[in-house]
């Protein structure tokens, strides 16, 4: 089985988990892997020990087959390498056991184009060390405790390759996008940094002086 941290090479290509990242917020994605901007908030700290059984490198057999736990994983295609927080092996009558990725998400059972698109790309990754297809994946929901099913069909590998190259794109360009305030942004954990809300206070500044000016300037083109 393939382990080796070997695999991980970050000066070369980013980790799996910047897509998820870049589809949640672009400007904190470059915070994080352009500006090496990192905080933790109740979130993500929540997150991390909810990963740390399934973080832990073990392999082990059961009657259903083979599962493994922090698979490095590595994608020419893709240009990305990280780990799969655990790859089930399903055994088959005839030909090689088929990888089953399994990605812990803390949240309820939702469905995110952002986690879909980071399990879809371990299933590339699988497929390009492996040689098998991986048709489908699981979403494992830690805070119901229920697995989403997903299918990785043409739409999202298409739409998994295009994130993928967006990614390449942000990084190589080296330029953080402005902010934008979105929903999500309250419980982002740079938001404290990244100050949407600041931005939009600033704009409104502006146009309220742009405004208050406007009748001052008329009135001299008329005089």
């Amino acid at each position: 089985m393939l382990h080796q941290s070997t695999f991980y090479t970050t000066d070369e290509y980013p980790p799996l988990s910047a897509l998820n990242d870049l589809l949640y917020c672009e400007r904190r994605c470059a915070l994080h892997r352009i500006e090496n901007v990192w905080t933790d908030n109740a979130h993500t700290l929540s997150g991390t020990l909810s990963h740390q059984r399934a973080d832990r490198p073990v392999e082990w057999k059961s009657e259903n087959g083979r599962e493994v736990h922090a698979m490095w994983l590595r994608s020419d295609q893709l240009r990305l390498v990280g780990k799969a927080d655990v790859v089930e092996f399903h055994p088959q009558a005839n030909g090689p056991d088929i990888p089953f990725p399994v990605e812990y998400k803390r949240g309820k059972r939702k469905k995110w184009d952002n986690d879909d698109v980071q399990l879809c790309a371990q299933a590339i990754c699988l497929e390009e060390m492996l040689g098998v297809e991986v048709p489908r994946g699981v979403i494992f929901h830690i805070k119901s405790k229920r697995r989403r099913e997903v299918t990785f069909s043409t739409a999202l590998r298409a739409m998994t390759l295009a994130t993928a190259e967006r990614l390449h794109l942000l990084l190589a360009a080296g330029i953080t996008p402005p902010p934008v305030l979105k929903p999500q942004c309250q419980g982002c954990s740079v938001h404290d940094i990244c100050l949407p809300s600041a931005l939009l206070e600033s704009r409104r500044i502006r146009t309220y002086v742009a405004e208050l000016l406007q009748p001052a300037a008329l009135s001299k083109d008329s005089a």
